[in-house]
């Protein structure tokens, strides 16, 4: 026994991997999966208007224990895709365009190619388009996967630039930016799935859905049951983004958040210019504790 005690070195790490297969690049760590991105578009379920076909996302986004912690076209709200980024109220050519809320048939966000993939990261090129007037934004994510044990750890970095020599004018509203969906076990429209709501704990300390709306914490965690079992993710907002830290919408009765800084004002994307915003997504068992959560956000500014 003392021989094995001197000889048996550390826990190894996790092993990362990454590979592109049928229009999804998939993410696993030691064979457990993390994450996919939606490369090829994805129609919405029978039934459903075709308008709201997608790709450009991620979804499912899994908690360490395998639990499915995103929704991608949830009932009632099927212009929400689980991880994604689209500005709501925006002025492109002379038009007012919503590159969120699909069913206004204005705009829409779509994956226009997909870059370089490693055994831990992978690079995607999007469009914000206007379905009048065609691209208005061009937009790059870098996806990074940090190669350790649960929790898992999901880094994303995003540039946006005009896509065209017309800026874009991005008006004040309350949502609009990075938004996250829940699982649908936090969705009280969704009765076959539904389990309980969706809870939240913020950077600030804030556990109540509508107090936490449009504060500026530095991270939120939601979480919930999802199968019998608690789990969620927490995502933190770099100090080097714009308007740090970003306002967030939180939804009152629906199991979705938006670090969106036009809470805050407008902002204008011009030609020449790159607007550059990270964000990191923590996913775990269990319930978040403030004190770890904060450790893991320092850990975070400390990179």
């Amino acid at each position: 026994i003392l021989f094995l005690a001197l000889f048996v070195g550390p826990k190894p790490l996790a092993q990362v991997a990454v590979e592109e297969n049928n229009g999804q690049i998939l993410a696993t760590i030691s064979n457990k999966p993390v994450l996919h991105y939606q490369a090829q578009t994805i129609n919405p379920p029978t039934g459903v208007d075709p308008i709201y076909a997608r790709s450009g996302f991620i979804h499912p986004l899994y908690s360490p224990s395998g639990r499915i912690l995103t929704d991608a076209f949830p009932l009632g709200h099927v212009h929400q895709h689980a991880v994604f980024n689209a500005w709501t109220r925006a002025t492109f050519n002379h038009q007012v365009v919503d590159f969120w809320n699909q069913h206004k048939k204005l705009g829409t966000v779509v994956h226009q190619a997909t870059g370089s993939i490693t055994e831990d990261a992978f690079e995607v090129t999007l469009q914000q388009v206007s379905l009048k007037h065609g691209p208005a934004i061009n937009e790059q994510w870098k996806v990074s996967i940090e190669n350790s044990h649960p929790p898992f750890i999901i880094d994303l970095q995003i540039e946006q630039e005009c896509a065209t020599r017309d800026e874009v004018y991005l008006h004040p509203y309350h949502y609009g930016g990075f938004g996250l969906r829940g699982s649908a076990h936090w969705s009280p429209e969704d009765k076959a799935h539904y389990e309980g709501s969706m809870k939240v704990l913020t950077g600030d300390g804030l556990r109540d859905i509508e107090a936490s709306n449009h504060t500026t914490p530095r991270w939120v965690a939601v979480y919930g049951t999802i199968n019998g079992e608690t789990a969620g993710f927490v995502v933190m907002d770099h100090p080097t983004n714009f308007r740090h830290p970003q306002p967030v919408r939180v939804h009152p009765r629906m199991p979705y958040f938006v670090f969106s800084p036009v809470v805050q004002g407008s902002f204008i994307i011009r030609p020449g210019f790159t607007y550059k915003s990270r964000y990191r997504i923590v996913t775990f068992d269990g319930e978040p504790d403030q004190e770890r959560v904060e450790t893991w956000y320092l850990d975070y500014v400390k990179e």
